[in-house]
């Protein structure tokens, strides 16, 4: 008997101590129980703090449902859930803990995530199991919040909530990381989120793959992605169906992001689906640290409100250049390129140019095919800061409505095909050395201009082609130096003013 009890002994403690030796944290054995009821955030923070504390290693979620309020992430951490695991983010929001964080591109106090993490390295959050966000409560204080700040005339994203408001702060997200380096974030499934979903801000070398992400379409700014000043960012083979943008990119708003000045760059998008949501990938409208270097392939917008879109207004200053995107399918989308800077509704009327005036530059879309939309473009530069270096190439659109732009300068148009049901394919009012080459339309049934200018100046029309029964090639009024050449237009006419 005793012999017995001394192999017991023996072998015990080598069980005990066999996941830090081997640099793996089971969350079971610091206490989480998986019955979707147990609050488990000391026990999951307790893995997660051995493991840091130790030098890093695994920190891992077994199958199971655990309820987690937010938890703070450490370095070198590989955080993983296990298929068939899920972590529920608890909804308690009286006792959801308060940290410093931005929102909106304002720095202020914020409520913590379900993964926080500040001035961090090497963060892994991976697994193919599910974080669900539980958000409804989140939505309905929102929702409370919105209609206080209506009834008292608060209008702006600032200052703080008011008073009876059921939120003290803004609303957590899923995963929410600021000064980290070295992030790599895979394979999970995420569900209902409070707010944004994802959101790694004034990071550097983030990689962000094979997610899915899933919210109702009612979700109030459940957006998916949302990379903000930060730095060599890499979202690819994601899915993503949501309340709001499903990847919008940014940097700081108005005085506060011109202030804290990090742009958000090197931003490789690629092999993605979305569905739903108000945007499929956008910019703004928090861009005043600037955002640029962006490339964007072979991804496929499903039922998005809309596809590209970069957002802009007076006031927020920055610049948003060097922007590509190649090879995307759009279908079922209402207006498949929206490029707005009038983003808040301002006059049209020319103002002086400050440091609160955002600009534009150089936008290249290539090899876009888009079909059953309702838009098929809409560009809206500012008298004194126009769209500038657009370049639409090797692109098809079916749509309700053509290309409608205003004010931009230096663009290109390339073996472009609008077929549009009404209105004139493509409308170019205020537009400075813009070259039309091989643009056409297959529509029968519309009577309308092909092309329509107005108050223009340097626009060079080659290479087009109209259908034998177009009546109308080009109406123009107010254009000065046009140019017209080698245009095959059978009896089409040509209307200038």
């Amino acid at each position: 008997m005793k012999k017995f009890t001394l192999i017991i002994l023996l072998i015990c403690p080598s069980i005990f101590c066999f996941s830090q030796e081997d640099g793996i944290y089971n969350i079971k054995d610091y206490g989480a129980i998986g019955d979707g009821t147990t609050l488990c955030t000391k026990a999951i923070q307790a893995a997660i703090d051995s493991c840091n504390a130790n030098g890093g290693g695994k920190v891992i979620v077994p199958p199971g449902n655990y309820l987690s309020g937010s938890l703070f992430l450490k370095s070198n951490i590989y955080f993983e859930v296990f298929s068939g695991a899920t972590i529920l983010f608890n909804d308690d929001i009286e006792n959801c803990p308060i940290v410093d964080g931005r929102w909106e591109g304002i720095e202020r106090k914020i409520y913590a995530s379900l993964f926080t993490g500040h001035d961090l390295k090497n963060v892994t959050i991976t697994g193919r199991g599910r974080l669900n966000g539980q958000g409804s409560t989140w939505w309905e204080a929102f929702y409370k919040t919105r209609d206080i700040r209506v009834q008292n005339g608060i209008t702006e994203r600032e200052p703080d909530n008011p008073i009876g408001s059921p939120l003290k702060v803004p609303r957590p997200r899923m995963i929410n990381l600021y000064n980290c380096t070295n992030v790599l974030i895979s394979e999970l499934t995420i569900v209902n989120s409070p707010s944004w979903t994802i959101h790694p801000v004034y990071c550097e070398n983030v990689t962000i793959e094979k997610i899915s992400i899933i919210q109702p379409y009612e979700s109030p700014n459940t957006d998916g992605i949302n990379p903000e000043s930060s730095k060599n960012v890499r979202i690819l083979n994601c899915f993503v169906d949501c309340g709001d943008d499903c990847i919008t990119i940014k940097s700081g708003y108005n005085e506060d992001g011109r202030s804290v000045a990090k742009s958000c760059e090197n931003i490789v998008i690629g092999n993605c689906t979305f569905a739903h949501g108000r945007s499929a990938i956008g910019i703004g409208s928090e861009m005043s640290g600037d955002v640029r270097n962006i490339t964007i392939s072979n991804c496929v917008f499903n039922g998005t409100l809309r596809g590209i879109r970069i957002k802009t207004g007076r006031g927020r200053g920055g610049v948003v250049e060097n922007y590509r995107a190649d090879n995307i399918i759009m279908n079922n989308v209402t207006t498949a390129i929206s490029i707005d800077m009038f983003y808040g509704g301002e006059e049209a009327t020319k103002l002086p140019v400050t440091i609160e005036t955002p600009f534009f530059k150089n936008i290249q879309l290539s090899n876009i095919t888009a079909v059953n939309v309702e838009n098929a473009l809409i560009v809206k530069g500012l008298p004194e800061a126009p769209v500038e270096g657009l370049s639409i190439v090797n692109s098809n659109f079916t749509s309700k409505n053509g290309f409608q732009t205003s004010f931009i300068e230096n663009a290109k148009f390339k073996d472009v095909s609008v077929n549009c049901e009404k209105g004139n394919p493509l409308i170019i009012d205020n537009g400075v050395a813009v070259d039309i080459d091989g643009f056409n339309s297959d529509n029968l049934e519309n009577k309308e201009a092909v092309i329509r200018l107005s108050n223009s100046n340097d626009v060079y029309i080659h290479n087009c082609k109209t259908r034998a029964s177009t009546e109308i090639f080009l109406q123009s009024k107010n254009t000065e130096k046009l140019k017209l050449d080698n245009n095959l237009l059978h009896k089409a006419s040509v209307i200038t003013e």
